[in-house]
This record gives C-alpha cells, sequence and structure tokens, in this order.
C-alpha cells in the first residue's frame, strides 16, 4: 500500500496540468523534444529594391524604447520577412542590439499557443529541463537588462490558429511586451496588428514596389530582360508583388524565356508556373494568403470575396450594394471589415485565372487523397492539411457558383477532400457542401459517396442519429447501383459495415442489429479480404452489444485475422479494442489489457484521432479498473486531447467525467468538483444528457465529503465502469492493490 501511495503522491505535479486544461480547455504545452533545433537568423535577399525608406524608418523606430514596437502588415508576396531581415542588417539595429541579441523567431509552424511558446523557448535557447512554459521564457528574458530584439516572422499563423487561442496568444505577447528591454518586430498577413488595444504598435502596412523597382529586381535576376518590350506587361500581370517578381524572374533566366513566352505561360498554368520548388513557390505563398480562420468563420465575407474576384479593377465601397445585392449593408459592413483584418481586400482575381486555380486544387486533391488504410496516407495527409484552408477557399465555393464548376473531376475532388477531413479532422460543413454538389451533378454513385461521407462525419462527431440515417440512405443507393463495377460494390459492403456500427447505438432491439450485421457479412462474403473481415468484425460487435459474448469472440478473432492479412492497422485496432471490452465486461482484466494494448500499439501507428480516442478512452477505464492510476492518467490525456480535437462531445464529457474519478482515487476533492462540474456541462449537450445528473450528484457528494472530512461518503463510478457499487476512497485491501499492481 505505501509503494501505491507513492506512486499516486508523484502524480501532483501531473494533474496540476488537468486542473489547467478543466480551467483554460487548451492543449498544454508539450515537453521540447531534442530533435527541436535553433534556427539562424536569414540573411536579406541578395537582389532588394525599393524599401529603403521603409526599413529606415522601421529601424528608428526599434531603437527607441517608445516606439520599439513594430509590426509589418500586408498580404502574402509582399516582402514583409525581407523587410525585417532588412532591417535587422542596418547599422542602427546592429549597433543597438549587437550580436546574438536579435532572437530569430519563425512563427510559421506555431499552429497553437504551445507550438508558440515552444518555439519561443527553442530560439531564445532557454536552459533547464525540458518543460515549456511562458515563466521560463520571460525569466530568461529578464536575466539581462541589455535591449534584445525578437523578430516574430509569419506570426498570423499563431494568431489566427483555430481553436479560439487567440486570446491565450495575445496573452503571451502582451507579457513579452511589458518587458521594457525587449523589441518586437512582428510579420504577419492582415490589416491590424495583434493586440492593438493593449500594446502601442508602430504599424506599416506594406505595398506592391513600384515599376522601377519590379525592374530592377527582374533585370538584376535576369539580365537579357533590359531590353525586353513586354516586360513591363508581365509585371503589371504579377501586381508588382515581390515575390512573383522574384520566382518570374528566375524562371526567365533559367528557361532562357522572354516576357513574352511567360504571359503565355502564365495564361495557361498561372501560379502553378511559378510552383517547382515546394517551399518557395506561388502556390504556397496562395496557400498561406488565404489560409485565415477570420474569413472561413464568417459567410458573408467568403461570398463578398468571391464577388471582388470578379471584379478586375475592384470596385468602391458605395458600389458594393450593386454588385452584391444578397448582402445587406450590415453584412457587408462585417465583411468588408473581416477581410481587411485578413488583408485580402486587394484580391483581384480574372475569370480564366479562377477557372485555371480551381482545376489546379482538384488536381492537386486528387494526385495525394487516400482512405486511412493506404500505404500513402500517412505523408498524404499532411500535404493536404497544409494546404487545407487554401483548398478550401477554392472547392467550397459559395452555391451560387457551384453549378458552372461540376465535373466528374470536381465532384471525385470535393468527396475525396470530405473523406481526407473524415479521417483527420471531421467537419459536417464541408461533407453537406460535397453532398449539395453530388446532388446537383445528378450521378447516382457520386451521390451515395457523399452522402456515406457525411454519414460518416457525424458518426465521429457523435451524432450517431443524424449519421444512422445518412448511412440508410447511402446504403440504399450502393444496393441500387448496377452490380457490374466491383468498386461500387466493395463501396457498398463498407457502408454497410457503418451502418450495422451506427445502429448500435441507436436501434434498441439488439437483435435486430445482429441480423442487419448477418445481412451485410453475407453480402460481403466474396469481397477482398480487408472488407470481409470488417464484416466479421461487425459482426462480433453487434453481438458484444447483444451480450452474447462467446460468439462475439469468435467473429472477432476471424475478422481480425483476415484484418492482420490485410495490414488494415485502423480497423484491427478496432477489433483488439472490442475484443478488450468484451473481456472487460466479463471482469476478465488481464485478457482485457492484453487486448487493448496491442489496439493502442495499432492506433499508434495510425494518423486518425478519432481511432486514437477511442482506444485511449478504453485503456484509461481498464487501467482504473486494475489500479494502475498513473498509467490511466497517461491515456486519460491523450483520450481528452484527441476528443477535445475531433469535437466529440461525448467523448469529451466522457474524459471529463473520467477525469473527475480519477481525482476521487487520489483523494482530491477538489479538482474533482471542478472535472464533474465540466463534465456535466458537456453532457448536456452531448447524446447522454442523463449523465449530467450522475456529475451533479457525486458533486454533492463531494460537497458533503468537504463539509464533513470524517464522514463515509460512496462516489458514483463511470457510467462505463463493469462495477456499479459505490466507490470510496482507498476501499481496497492492500494485498488487492498489491497483487493489481503487478499486472
Amino acid at each position: 500500500m505505501k509503494n501505491i501511495s507513492t506512486k499516486v503522491g508523484n502524480l501532483d505535479d501531473r494533474f496540476g496540468e488537468f486542473e489547467e486544461v478543466l480551467k483554460r480547455s487548451v492543449t498544454l504545452p508539450k515537453p521540447r523534444p531534442d530533435a527541436v533545433a535553433r534556427q539562424q537568423i536569414p540573411l536579406m535577399p541578395e537582389v532588394f529594391y525599393g524599401r529603403d525608406d521603409l526599413v529606415e524608418e522601421i529601424s528608428q523606430f526599434l531603437v527607441k524604447r517608445e516606439t520599439s514596437h513594430v509590426c509589418i502588415l500586408g498580404p502574402g508576396g509582399m516582402g514583409k520577412t525581407s523587410v525585417s531581415l532588412a532591417v535587422v542588417e542596418s547599422s542602427l539595429i546592429q549597433d543597438r542590439f549587437p550580436r546574438g541579441n536579435c532572437v530569430w523567431v519563425p512563427c510559421i509552424g506555431a499552429t497553437s499557443p504551445s507550438l508558440f511558446l515552444e518555439t519561443l523557448y527553442v530560439q531564445l535557447q532557454v536552459p533547464g529541463d525540458k518543460q515549456v512554459t511562458l515563466e521560463k521564457i520571460i525569466t530568461e528574458l529578464s536575466i539581462s537588462s541589455d535591449p534584445r530584439l525578437l523578430i516574430l516572422d509569419n506570426f498570423e499563423t499563431p494568431w489566427n490558429a483555430p481553436g479560439g487561442s487567440q486570446k491565450q496568444v495575445g496573452d503571451i505577447l502582451r507579457m513579452l511586451a511589458k518587458l521594457d528591454h525587449i523589441a518586437m518586430l512582428v510579420t504577419m498577413r492582415g490589416n491590424n496588428p495583434p493586440c492593438y488595444n493593449a500594446i502601442k504598435w508602430q504599424s506599416k502596412n506594406i505595398e506592391p514596389t513600384d515599376e522601377e523597382s519590379s525592374l530592377r529586381i527582374f533585370h538584376d535576376i535576369n539580365p537579357s530582360s533590359k531590353i525586353d518590350a513586354d516586360l513591363a506587361r508581365l509585371l503589371g500581370v504579377l501586381g508588382h508583388m515581390p515575390f512573383a517578381v522574384t520566382l518570374m524572374a528566375r524562371l526567365a533566366e533559367d528557361a532562357h524565356s522572354t516576357a513574352k513566352d511567360l504571359l503565355a505561360a502564365w495564361s495557361e498554368s498561372g501560379p502553378t508556373l511559378l510552383s517547382d520548388n515546394p517551399e518557395k513557390s506561388m502556390n504556397r505563398s496562395i496557400s498561406l494568403s488565404v489560409d485565415s480562420d477570420l474569413v472561413q468563420q464568417n459567410p458573408n465575407a467568403v461570398q463578398l470575396l468571391a464577388i471582388l474576384s470578379l471584379l478586375p479593377a475592384g470596385t468602391t465601397k458605395e458600389n458594393l450594394r450593386w454588385w452584391a445585392p444578397s448582402l445587406t449593408t450590415a453584412t457587408i459592413i462585417s465583411a468588408t471589415a473581416t477581410l481587411s483584418k485578413a488583408g485580402l481586400l486587394h484580391n483581384r482575381i480574372k475569370d480564366y485565372l479562377w477557372d485555371q486555380i480551381y482545376l489546379a486544387c482538384c488536381q492537386f486533391v486528387l494526385e495525394h487523397a487516400c482512405r486511412y488504410n493506404e500505404p500513402g496516407f500517412s505523408k498524404n495527409w499532411k500535404v493536404l492539411a497544409a494546404e487545407d484552408t487554401n483548398i478550401q477557399s477554392i472547392l467550397f465555393v459559395p452555391s451560387t457558383t457551384l453549378h458552372q464548376n461540376l465535373s466528374d473531376k470536381t465532384i471525385e475532388a470535393l468527396i475525396a477532400f470530405c473523406w481526407y477531413r473524415d479521417d483527420t479532422k471531421p467537419d459536417p460543413e464541408l461533407a453537406q457542401y460535397a453532398v449539395t454538389a453530388a446532388k446537383a451533378y445528378g450521378i447516382d454513385c457520386y451521390i451515395a459517396s457523399a452522402v456515406w461521407c457525411l454519414g460518416d462525419t457525424y458518426y465521429y462527431i457523435g451524432k450517431y442519429d443524424l449519421s444512422y440515417d445518412l448511412f440508410q440512405k447511402a446504403y440504399q443507393l450502393f444496393n441500387s447501383l448496377p452490380n457490374a463495377d466491383p468498386k461500387w460494390q466493395r463501396l457498398s459492403g463498407l457502408c454497410g459495415v457503418d451502418l450495422v456500427t451506427a445502429a448500435g447505438f441507436l436501434v434498441a432491439d439488439k437483435d435486430a442489429v445482429v441480423s442487419l450485421a448477418l445481412e451485410v457479412e453475407e453480402k460481403c462474403a466474396g469481397l477482398p479480404d480487408d472488407i470481409r473481415g470488417q464484416s466479421l468484425v461487425c459482426v462480433g460487435a453487434a453481438l458484444s452489444r447483444a451480450t452474447r459474448h462467446q460468439e462475439a469472440l469468435s467473429y472477432l478473432d476471424q475478422g481480425g485475422t483476415l484484418l492482420r492479412v490485410a495490414r488494415n492497422a485502423r480497423k484491427l485496432a478496432g477489433a483488439c479494442m472490442i475484443i478488450s471490452v468484451v473481456h472487460y465486461k466479463e471482469c476478465r482484466f488481464l485478457e482485457a489489457l492484453d487486448a487493448i494494448g496491442e489496439a493502442w500499439k495499432l492506433a499508434e501507428m495510425t494518423d486518425v484521432p478519432a481511432l486514437q480516442a477511442n482506444v485511449a478512452g478504453q485503456f484509461c477505464l481498464t487501467l482504473f479498473s486494475v489500479d494502475r492510476d498513473a498509467e490511466a492518467w497517461n491515456y486519460l490525456e491523450i483520450y481528452l486531447t484527441k476528443a477535445r480535437h475531433i469535437g466529440n462531445l461525448n467523448d469529451i464529457a466522457d474524459a471529463l467525467e473520467y477525469m473527475g474519478y480519477g481525482y476521487l482515487r487520489q483523494g482530491d476533492y477538489k479538482n474533482a468538483y471542478s472535472a464533474y462540474e465540466a463534465a456535466g456541462r458537456q453532457y448536456i449537450s452531448s447524446r447522454y444528457r442523463w449523465v449530467e445528473q450522475i456529475c451533479k450528484e457525486n458533486m454533492a457528494r463531494i460537497k458533503q465529503k468537504l463539509a464533513d472530512p470524517n464522514s463515509v461518503v460512496g462516489f458514483y463510478r463511470p457510467v462505463n465502469d463493469i462495477d456499479k457499487s459505490p466507490f470510496y476512497l482507498f476501499e481496497q485491501s492492500p494485498a488487492g492493490n498489491v497483487s493489481l499492481s503487478n499486472l
């Protein structure tokens, strides 16, 4: 018992982190991996014209303490980073901030507050242990009062990160701004600096270079262009954007092309012409330009941006009401404000260019789209994720322009993108858009695929009623297709498996679910082992819900064998998890742990957060049941984090309830109360609203215990716990604890 108490006591620091999760609902900073390396400040571009006055002005601001917070704003491709690097190399800055006192902080990969903190931590080379905290960063910056300059490049990434984390990022920035000896130079896409009410910024909105500077850039890179009569026209087409001008000049030099040749190529290919290098390409710049949650969360802004993109010469605010008759004055004001914040009001895309970009985007999606069980998934989903927002802004256009773009290619791209999101971060709005497009196109096989995808999307965010109805419709559509094409037979089988899974949550008659599962399994008998294995597992799952456990294990073993041969790690992990659940229900904890351990190893091999959440949740419950609390908390953290990422309210509530139970087992009644309170709020919006009352009952009993510490109070265990008896703290005998801890 002493050994167990020591282990539990050592968890105090760890549990403090979970308290912060409850209070702030953010993913906590992770320990800094050894592999992360500090990046040196890049050198300014070799070719750099048209910005001398701006560089001088910014340098003057930074060397004075009262004006030492500068933000360079503007759309992508304008040279914000180049200007900041030129500022760093200026003599004024070099004198004020000697070698080592200019700190480069590349924020393009900082997609969350924790990653932003980690980037600061690494770039500042904070000594000591690897636990990243803001306090350590502030301490490091406060050690010396010597002036230091932080260059926060591409700050729009953490500032506009999804998940409502802007306040946390803003709080970090405000803490840095409070240090008088710390100057900050921020570059970001947009028209307004961050925290502008709290931080006194010197803001500079960067504009395209003038024609003379653009010509000098082009001539320096491609000297033969000095006599090219078409060059000015080419630069005009590029909008005098320094990045585009530089890429085009390099292409002209390498390919020995004239401006006329390049104009023709640009007309044919658009930005793809300047995208041979994936890391330094026009397509990547466009991707970053439209990567703004501000725009995506405001449908009126998206619509207005689409309208503006059809006006080559732009328009005035007064005339916007004529071009956008479907928008009211209020929505136009809101939409223009959003576009202004995102720095997108000057985007001008001609019709022919838009069509080219749209088709290129479809091709990009189709070349990288694959499902979780295909060999290239781990690589390809990350490629799509890097361009996610860009793809959404191009493919998921307003419904008013939907029909003119429909073709087999565009519908397949929409559905493929939605399946990628289903496997990584389900989004019902995107999947519903694909359904609308497929129905408008009118081809049954595409409608069936899109409806199935929408059903799967709702399933993974815990809306089983909607998913069940959609699975039924999709399954009926698949079964109505001609049987000649093996592709649709395979998809029909897989859709049937999903239908059975959803039915298990909704259909009260569990024997009827078993009958449906056997019907689907029979239809899959002649299909490949992968699908046949999944159908056997779905029968096993249905039998398990009908408490026919021995029969369930037989089907699960058969299905698992086929899935192992097919190397379908995701579905095999699911099979192992169901086997673990069966053993758990039978109180065979050793067998349950073996099965869930194998399920977790397989789940780790995938990049599917929904699967990892489910397995981690079952692992957590099983470990708590055998008093292995330290390990249970590890998987509980994973469970809650993954559930939040997906947005599954059922799982979030379940994880928070486990957290309350975990704190009870530790004797930490205060944190247990907070956890049950948070779980109750989540359960109200979930499918399992009745569990809120259990959480409230436990909260009341915690109050009773706190009021009278000597009272004997029993608590409800988690609803999924096989043990339905009340939980009393330290109720197990020492011998029982020692025995279970050795499992």
